[in-house]
């Protein structure tokens, strides 16, 4: 990892080892946090709880998004 990036998630502070440039980095972050703020909202549960769903929605969005592309590869082969 070439650079270290200073970004906010959900109001915390993290230094995270990238390669990618500090605004897309930065972008990612908000992204999360948004999805953390949503369920805080929905829900009121622990600041834990809100990232551990968020952890999980997004890694089954990731994992639909790559099993649909998988089909969508072995289709057109």
């Amino acid at each position: 990892m070439n650079k270290i990036v200073n970004v906010v998630i959900a109001g915390r502070t993290y230094y995270l080892g990238t390669d990618e440039d500090e605004e897309y980095a930065k972008n990612l972050a908000d992204f999360v946090s948004a999805r953390i703020l949503q369920i805080k909202r929905a829900s009121g549960a622990s600041s834990l709880d809100c990232a551990t769903i968020a952890a999980f929605q997004l890694a089954d969005e990731l994992h639909k998004a790559l099993n649909k592309n998988d089909k969508k590869t072995q289709k057109d082969n």
